[in-house]
């Protein structure tokens, strides 16, 4: 009966970890320094943000549709009700990725 319980337990460990590990590469919107990509990030993604709940993240989403790619994270204050607090909340949890694309705008 031990075998059983051990051989058992540790496919439960196995399948946990797995879980764990689809969960961890699920979102390409974080990088991999921990932080948020602006630009990528969805709706639910964003509201896992300080103060960002799901209306707001709804309209950080609408106003990257309508506006094109968030050229900085300060940009962030032209959505309709981030403020200075807010963005000083959020800022050090998102990163804006550079692409071939964006850089050759400059």
């Amino acid at each position: 009966m031990k075998v059983i319980n051990r051989f058992t337990y540790s496919h439960v460990i196995i399948g946990l970890c797995a879980v764990m590990f689809l969960l961890g590469i699920q979102s390409v919107a974080f990088a991999t320094e921990g932080k948020l990509d602006l630009n990528t990030a969805t709706a639910k993604e964003l509201q896992t943000l300080p103060n960002i709940g799901k209306e707001l993240a709804k309209r950080i989403v609408e106003y990257r549709e309508d506006h094109g790619p968030f050229k900085t994270v300060e940009e962030l204050k032209n959505v309709k009700g981030i403020g200075k607090g807010i963005l000083a909340k959020v800022k050090d949890s998102l990163m804006i990725e550079e692409t071939p694309q964006s850089s050759e705008t400059k």
